[in-house]
Formats: structure tokens, C-alpha cells, sequence
């Protein structure tokens, strides 16, 4: 009777030692609280030769990197799960045979042995937060795909307005030619002018024309590049004319700021960092191995004789454990200089990012007052050529410099715009959730999984 409570005791203290990971799982560890980002600048009205903020959103979750790095996410969380509940798995063992003796007796016997690895509660406490810092790592890999995907419509949307800009310019630039050429013919066949000043128009409207053809194959490339990109981004039948790119409102220092603030970049180096230094607490921890329990029953001479037992192992190697926990700290070492590498990119990126969108503003007002001077000038050389006053080598001459101060200035004033729109963009005032927020005051579901509807990417909310 002592022997059986004695074992039932054993059982019971057994069942209690195998539980406890099960009842330290049903405690999760809290996520790390993130400083609250920089408000976001008011978003300005989207300018009309951009695209608008929610048929830009639209283009920018379908792209196949935005739904890769929505996958990845996922398994991400998939990961966690998996180090939250571990992998130490009940093991059984089930051992029939059968014992002869030399008398001739025959028996039966069995043997069942049920063991399993007992995970320590603190490792299971480090396990949980590198799981956490997966998620978040994943979870601004994610952002930042979309993120990229802002900037790439961004670039791609710009490259069409300047070959657009280009092809415009080339198209009235021929338009004019042809109005010179005209006047030429007519000169000349009233005898007021040379038949070399008519050959002179000839050249010059064919090259104009072959510019114009030129242009206009480069803005049907880069419209069909932008359309292939963006499949599901409609495109207006004319290419938008930038005609008063605006200036980067506020100071240049509070842009700066506000853009590392919500850098993703530095997010994910900032969590890595950190996963890589709890992953070598884990190593480390690893060092004293779990334990390994259980029972074990016999059942000997055809049943005759019953055997309970307890199972307590230990595993062994510790060098081994040892080499591991130096190696995740090397890395984790590694990972805080990377963050250390991606903050100063960042910064820097930053500051050149805003400084350009100042300097481009600037370039672009002294091409339009370029531009300006150089319409003057070809009007009055035309009137000049009318007159009698001037040769056709002079309005020609006019005409070309006119076209190039009028395709600078249209170049300028795409690039200016796309220099600020990439300050906002990398501020995430443009094209982004904080945008769209600021616009319908929607809230997005963070435990939503982004990958989960083909139609529309549920993007998880940052800083929660």
C-alpha cells in the first residue's frame, strides 16, 4: 500500500512537471512599449500631375514585393508561435517481448516509457520575446516594402512627367519650326528671300521633327514601364503638366527629423539588434540544459511482477553549449553595429533628401526665369526675321535656345516636385497609412494578417 501511494505521488508530481510549460504559455510576455514617432506634417493637398492618395495605395499593396514581404510576416508569426510552445515533445516508448527460460516457460512482458524535455521557465520567457522581436522585425520589413514601393511609383510617375514634359516641349518646338518654315516659302517665293534660307528651315524642321519622334517614343516607354509596374494605378490619356512645383513647406531640421524618426530601417536594425542580444541570453541560458522526466512501467513474468519507475535525465555537452552562447554573442555584437551602420545611413539620407528638395526649388526658379528670357528673345528675333532685320540663321538660333531653356524648365519642374514628394514620402505624409488616416480617419487592425486578402493588403499599424 506505501509502495502505491508512494508511486501514485511520483505520477502525479510527474503530470505536474509536464504541464508547467503549457501553464507558462497561457501567460504571454508583453510586447516592448515604443516611443510614440514624431507627429506627422499635415499632408498638403495631392498636387494634380500626381496621383491620388487612395488609387496610389491601391497600386502600392498590390505589388508583388509588398505581398512577399506580407508573407514573410505571416511565417513570421508563424515562428513565434512555434518558440512560444517549443518544441519539447512528449516522447513514448513501447517495448512488447517476450522472455523464454530454459524450464520452457514461456512469458510474456512489456515495458512503457513516457519522457519529455522540461523547458526552464526563464528560457521559456527569452524564447517568447524572440519571437515578439521576429514579429516586429518582419512586421517593419513589411512597412518599408511598401515604403519602397511609394518611392518606386514616385520615381517611375516622375520619369513619365519628364518624358512627357520633354515630348510637349519637342511637339511645339516642331509646331513652330513648321510655322517658320512656312513664312520662309513664302518669302521666297515672293523673291524676298534666299532658296539656302529655305533649305536652312527644311534641316531644321526635320531635325525638330525627328526630336519630337524621339521624345515621344521615350514617353510611351516610360508610360508603359509605370503601367506594367502598377498594373491596377489607372493612367490619364495626356501626361500631366507640372506647371508651379511647390516649395518643402517647414524647416528643413524638422523634416530631417521627422524622417528618421519613422525610418523602418532603423526599426528593424533596432529590433534585430535587440533579438540577436536576447538570443544570446538564450544561448547562454542554454548552457544549464533542460531536464528531461517521465515514467516508466514494466510489466515482467507474463504480469507477475509490476514495475513503476521515474524517469530524471540530464543531457550532457557542455563545450559544445559553450561554443554556441560565445557565437550569439558575437552576433548580437554584430547586429548593434549594423544599427549603428543603417542609423548614420539614414541620417545622412535625410539631410540629402531635404536639402535637395530646397536646392531643386531653386533650380527651378532660375530655369523659368531662363525660360522666360529666352521666349522674349525668340519673339523679338521672329519680329526681327519679319522685318527684314535679322536672318533665318539667327531665328533658328533663337528657336533652339528656346527649346532647350523651355525643356530645362519643364525638367526642373518635375524634379522639384519629385524631390519634395520624396521628402514627404520618406516622411510618410505621402502615400502612406499615416496619410490615409490623416484623410478618412480609418484605424487598420494590426493582428490582421496582411497576406490574408488577395484583394486588399491590411497593413499592421506602427508603434503598437
Amino acid at each position: 500500500m506505501i509502495h502505491a501511494r508512494l508511486t501514485a505521488a511520483a505520477l502525479c508530481g510527474i503530470a505536474l512537471l509536464l504541464a508547467l510549460p503549457a501553464r507558462a504559455q497561457a501567460v504571454p510576455a508583453s510586447a516592448s512599449a515604443q516611443a510614440p514617432a514624431a507627429a506627422v506634417p499635415a499632408p498638403r493637398a495631392t498636387d494634380a500631375a500626381l496621383p491620388d492618395q487612395a488609387l496610389a495605395m491601391r497600386a502600392i499593396q498590390a505589388l508583388p514585393e509588398v505581398r512577399r514581404k506580407a508573407a514573410e510576416f505571416d511565417a513570421a508569426r508563424a515562428r513565434a508561435d512555434m518558440r512560444s510552445i517549443g518544441n519539447q515533445e512528449a516522447q513514448v516508448t513501447w517495448i512488447p517481448q517476450d522472455r523464454r527460460v530454459q524450464d520452457g516457460t514461456h512469458y510474456r512482458e512489456w515495458e512503457l516509457d513516457i519522457n519529455k524535455s522540461v523547458r526552464w521557465p526563464n528560457k521559456y520567457l527569452l524564447d517568447t520575446r524572440i519571437g515578439q522581436l521576429g514579429v516586429e522585425a518582419a512586421r517593419l520589413g513589411f512597412e518599408d516594402s511598401h515604403h519602397a514601393g511609394a518611392r518606386l511609383l514616385l520615381m517611375q510617375w516622375s520619369a513619365w512627367l519628364r518624358a512627357g514634359s520633354d515630348a510637349a516641349v519637342s511637339a511645339r518646338i516642331a509646331t513652330l519650326i513648321e510655322q517658320e518654315r512656312a513664312m520662309v516659302a513664302r518669302r521666297v517665293h515672293a523673291g524676298d528671300a534666299a532658296q539656302k534660307d529655305l533649305l536652312a528651315a527644311d534641316a531644321a524642321l526635320a531635325e525638330a521633327r525627328a526630336s519630337a519622334i524621339e521624345a515621344g517614343l521615350a514617353e510611351q516607354s516610360a508610360r508603359r514601364t509605370l503601367a506594367a509596374t502598377f498594373p491596377t494605378l489607372p493612367l490619364p490619356q495626356r501626361v500631366p503638366r507640372v506647371e508651379n512645383p511647390p516649395a518643402l513647406a517647414g524647416a528643413a531640421a524638422q523634416w530631417q527629423a521627422r524622417i528618421v524618426d519613422v525610418s523602418h530601417e532603423i526599426g528593424m536594425a533596432r529590433s534585430t539588434a535587440e533579438q540577436r542580444e536576447v538570443e544570446a541570453r538564450r544561448a547562454r541560458a542554454d548552457r544549464v540544459p533542460d531536464p528531461v522526466v517521465g515514467v516508466r512501467v514494466l510489466s515482467d513474468l507474463g504480469g507477475r511482477e509490476k514495475v513503476y519507475g521515474v524517469i530524471l535525465g540530464l543531457p550532457l555537452g557542455f563545450r559544445y553549449r559553450g561554443a554556441q552562447a560565445a557565437e550569439a554573442g558575437a552576433q548580437a555584437q554584430a547586429a548593434a553595429q549594423d544599427l549603428s551602420l543603417v542609423t548614420r545611413e539614414v541620417h545622412l539620407s535625410a539631410a540629402q533628401v531635404v536639402t535637395q528638395a530646397e536646392a531643386l526649388h531653386a533650380l527651378w526658379r532660375q530655369r523659368a526665369l531662363a525660360q522666360t528670357a529666352a521666349t522674349a528673345s525668340l519673339e523679338k528675333t521672329r519680329r526681327a526675321y519679319a522685318l527684314g532685320e535679322a536672318g533665318i540663321s539667327e531665328v533658328l538660333l533663337a528657336a533652339q535656345g528656346a527649346s532647350k531653356a523651355d525643356q530645362a524648365a519643364g525638367r526642373a519642374a518635375v524634379d522639384a516636385l519629385y524631390a519634395v514628394e520624396r521628402v514627404a514620402v520618406d516622411a510618410h505624409a505621402r502615400w502612406h497609412r499615416h496619410a490615409e488616416a490623416a484623410h478618412d480617419g480609418a484605424d487598420h487592425d494590426a493582428d490582421a494578417s496582411p497576406a490574408g486578402n488577395a484583394g486588399a493588403v491590411k497593413l499592421p499599424t506602427l508603434g503598437e
